[in-house]
């Protein structure tokens, strides 16, 4: 589980946010009210419905710290996205509603009392309203917390509409009829379009809509990177509050034991979750594979195509066939003659190292030391016991499947 520090940073910031919307709630509506400026008092109430949108994400995030349970089994996470929901209806309904105060606005020109405390006072609600938007989008980044950055763009709202009642107080001391509905009908639309967008993120998020192509990108690269993992399929990806969930199949040769698997499934949860910090959980599933080709490797005593004979010594070979084959066929092969024959120590460890970077499947030979053996099968790369005199007939018993597993190595030193 990530550090449930970061929901209480959230926590912390949503209380923050409610007591600064309070305290500008309170100011805005006594400066309005002795100065006349019903546009100011209006403000007020906007704030007062910035103080529930703030309560609505620390409630989400409340209830994201919370542990599972038996009713709840999957956590409570996405009751940050309901929170997110919630802001967003007040956002929808404060543009409505100064959509509204704007109409009226373009036939009413109100007196104004006051004048030098009333417009220092919507100064102030902006500069005030910014520095808050940018801390909770700053603190929402870093914890991904949805309804905290929601909550960021309420608050930029806030900015908007300080100005225009800057703006509007300005032009009334001026006596300059219809400025403050013309801005403010504008404005209003900016925040409409705000509320939807989080109504849209909020909703898909609700029902497992994929949170984004470029995470998936990521995770694929990372999951074609990963060591044994042969291929994968049917990535998913939800998000849930400020977390993913998903899930993957992943194809693994077929003769790797089921606690070697069990290990290659959690390092490519692990490893995703270290990328990727979002990423809470990653469900992987395992699926046998079996290659349509695959590139063998026969130890060879000569350098004569498939007619080449093949040795019993694998560090000592003159030479290596790599065979590429395909069902029946062998669909092309490559003699390199052995770079290590000459090593008078750890000869084995050299031929296994040049086995590797020429990227196998699978090796056939008839002798094997442990070391040899354990770094191949670790590397996922399947050993066999040779069978036939020639490279020919070792691809054919091969691509026939009559050439037996090895499950242990020989115990032979190469």
């Amino acid at each position: 589980m990530k550090d449930r520090m970061a929901l209480q940073e959230g926590q912390n910031a949503a209380l923050l946010s409610m007591l600064i919307s309070f305290i500008l709630a309170v100011l805005k509506a006594t400066v309005g009210f002795y100065s006349g400026a019903v546009v100011l008092v209006t403000d007020a109430l906007d704030s007062v419905s910035d103080i529930i949108t703030s309560f609505a994400a620390y409630f989400g995030l409340k209830l994201c710290a919370k542990k599972p349970t038996e009713k709840f089994p999957y956590g409570f996470f996405k009751a940050e996205n309901l929170a997110s929901l919630i802001i967003s209806g007040f956002l929808i309904y404060a543009a409505i509603r100064l959509s509204i105060v704007g109409y009226h606005r373009l036939f009413v020109l109100p007196s104004l009392s006051y004048p030098v405390i009333t417009l220092a006072t919507a100064l102030f609600s902006g500069f005030v309203a910014l520095i808050t938007a940018i801390y909770l989008n700053k603190k929402g980044k870093n914890i991904h917390s949805e309804s905290l950055i929601a909550n960021s763009k309420d608050r930029l709202k806030d900015v908007f509409v300080a100005g225009v009642i800057f703006a509007t107080l300005l032009c009334t001391y001026y006596g300059v009829p219809y400025v403050e509905g013309i801005i403010t009908i504008l404005i209003s639309l900016l925040i409409l379009k705000m509320g939807l967008g989080i109504v849209k993120d909020a909703v898909f998020a609700l029902m497992d809509v994929s949170p984004s192509k470029e995470i998936e990108k990521k995770i694929g690269k990372l999951l074609d990177s990963m060591p044994g993992v042969e291929s994968f399929s049917d990535l998913k990806l939800r998000k849930a509050g400020p977390y993913i969930f998903g899930e993957a199949k992943i194809k693994i040769r077929k003769f790797v034991k089921i606690d070697r698997a069990h290990e290659i499934a959690e390092k490519i949860e692990q490893k995703i979750k270290k990328k990727i910090e979002q990423v809470e959980s990653l469900m992987i599933h395992l699926e046998p594979f079996k290659a349509e080709q695959q590139k063998i490797a026969i130890p060879l005593n000569d350098e004569k195509g498939l007619g080449s004979k093949v040795m019993s010594k694998l560090a000592r070979a003159d030479y290596f066939m790599f065979a590429t084959v395909k069902k029946n066929t062998v669909l092309k092969y490559d003699i390199k003659k052995n770079p290590c024959k000459g090593k008078k120590v750890r000869a084995g460890l050299a031929i296994v190292d040049f086995l590797l970077k020429e990227k196998i499947d699978v090796l056939v030979t008839k002798e094997i030391g442990k070391i040899a053996f354990h770094i191949l099968r670790d590397n996922l790369i399947d050993v066999f016991k040779t069978e036939g005199n020639t490279a020919r007939q070792v691809c054919n018993l091969f691509m026939s499947g009559k050439l037996l597993r090895l499950l242990k190595p020989t115990k032979v030193k190469e």
